[in-house]
């Protein structure tokens, strides 16, 4: 169409397109504070020009091609698997931390402080060897390292299980992500299918993606309508057809399978905190043990290994300081234990025996069994000294009941050193954690500044924009109002 109605049609398309830029603007900026919002931009391209014959093609106007999201998404990708990083150093690094307050290292009432008690108060004892009070103070001693190791035994033992229970919870968090990924998809799909773009649709689902990132490392790829599939270790857990479900190993039965949260006992071998995928095909379920290599889950798993290390290393200290001081009190086991103790969960089962509870008389000071030569202190020196001796509970002949002496092994670690150790790995293993979870926090925040620089609204450039489309809407305005004043012209006032 040519002449002024042609004019009119320009100038129309003028100005909805120009109104359609002020309402995306106004859209980007009512966003402004929104978490994951990605700035949007209006598209716009000219009209097919009309062509008119010794004159040639003239201009009809613009059009919007569409409305584009602003994503770089190869920052997108990076930021994925840098919640996927962090997060997994976030995790570890925190239960870590709760690990590492279970120690109370170095505090007065800490187990090194205890230890070190208990040692002194044989070494009273042995100058001491006939006093009552030297007997009953070793006792009471005994008891108080007795409830700081039992203590730790159940906080620890607590802290396990509270860390299976998170990462079971996780498992359930991660199948709400999967079903609301699921709803988006078939909302994407339908807006996709019908030409349009549903921007808004893709921050939120973006938004899912990386919350399941951070849970655990994930693959992700789109289809031609947007459309999000997801797997883990290459097992599917979402796309168009399939979701799967996520389960946590919480436990091992007697036969020692593992056991899912719900009670399902797995035919395949798994460890406890380990992710399985939940699938039916054919009518018939499956599961599917995965391993992770990122996020939560992740560094959720990993401490709950250093957990039971340690809850092992424990025990093990526990058995050998126990065992070392029962082989010297009872000579090699002629006599009385000092401490009754299971071979397994040694630091839960430690007690001072309870005959010597009843009557401390029955403590063995000296040589004898029987206390027969008075102020002999000589098997409470030795007890003494096993602080600061090394020792090899391995070697049969670490102790000699003869000579009353203790025979030092090459390589081996004394009682204290042992648990010093431990305390030291734990240490370590914190202060590393917390050394990757500060260098990743800081490649995130450049990431963020990377993403905000494309993606993020810029009150400053939305102004400066709306002054531009604010001004094109006047200029098309101006336009149809003379473009009236002609047709008014030709219409009304020309003729006879």
């Amino acid at each position: 169409m040519s002449g002024l109605f042609g004019t009119l049609n320009t100038a129309t398309s003028g100005l909805l397109a120009q109104q359609n830029a002020l309402q995306t603007l106004g859209h980007n900026v009512s966003n402004v504070n929104t978490p994951g919002y990605s700035r949007q931009r209006v598209d716009l391209q000219t009209n097919v020009a009309q062509q008119i014959p010794g004159v040639g093609q003239i201009g009809t106007g613009v059009q919007v091609a569409g409305i584009s999201r602003m994503q770089d998404q190869f920052v997108m990708n990076q930021l994925m698997n840098g919640y996927s990083t962090t997060s997994k150093q976030q995790a570890l690094s925190d239960t870590i931390g709760q690990l590492e307050a279970t120690f109370n290292e170095p505090s007065e009432t800490g187990l090194s402080n205890q230890i070190s008690e208990v040692f002194n108060a044989w070494t009273y004892l042995a100058s001491n060897p006939e006093q009552d009070a030297s007997k009953t103070m070793l006792v009471q001693t005994s008891e108080t390292f007795v409830d700081t190791v039992q203590h730790m035994a159940n906080s620890m033992a607590a802290l396990k299980e509270d860390t299976i229970q998170q990462l079971d919870k996780e498992a359930v968090d991660a199948n709400s992500t999967l079903k609301q990924l699921e709803d988006l998809n078939y909302q994407i799909w339908q807006a996709s299918v019908r030409g349009y773009t549903p921007n808004d649709l893709l921050d939120t689902q973006d938004q899912l993606v990386n919350k399941l990132a951070s849970q655990a490392d994930i693959t992700v790829d789109r289809d031609k309508y947007n459309r999000v599939s997801i797997s883990m270790d290459g097992q599917t857990l979402l796309n168009e057809d399939t979701r799967n479900e996520l389960m946590t190993v919480t436990g091992l039965n007697e036969d020692g399978a593992a056991v899912l949260s719900d009670g399902t006992v797995l035919t395949e071998a798994a460890e406890i905190g380990q992710f399985v995928v939940r699938s039916e095909s054919g009518g018939e379920t499956s599961f599917q043990p995965i391993n992770l290599d990122g996020g939560s889950v992740k560094g959720t798993q990993e401490a709950l290994t250093i957990i039971s290390d340690m809850q092992n290393e424990l025990d093990d200290f526990v058995y050998s300081f126990a065992t070392a001081v029962n082989t010297i009190h009872s000579n090699d086991g002629e006599g009385i234990d000092f401490f009754s103790i299971d071979d397994e969960n040694a630091a839960l089962s430690l007690q001072v025996n309870q005959d010597i509870k009843d009557d401390a008389s029955l403590i063995v000071t000296g040589k004898s069994l029987t206390n027969d030569v008075a102020g002999d202190g000589s098997r409470a020196q030795l007890i003494s000294s096993l602080k600061n001796t090394p020792i090899s509970l391995e070697d049969a002949n670490w102790f000699d009941e003869e000579t009353m002496e203790i025979n030092s092994s090459n390589g081996s670690s004394t009682l204290f050193s042992k648990y010093n150790s431990m305390v030291t790995n734990m240490g370590i293993i914190k202060q590393q954690s917390d050394n990757m979870l500060d260098t990743q926090e800081g490649l995130m925040a450049l990431l963020e500044q990377r993403r905000e620089s494309v993606s993020g609204v810029d009150i400053n450039e939305e102004v400066t924009d709306m002054i531009k489309f604010s001004s094109a809407f006047q200029a098309n305005s101006k336009v149809l109002a003379t473009l009236s004043e002609m047709l008014d012209t030709l219409i009304n006032r020309t003729g006879v």
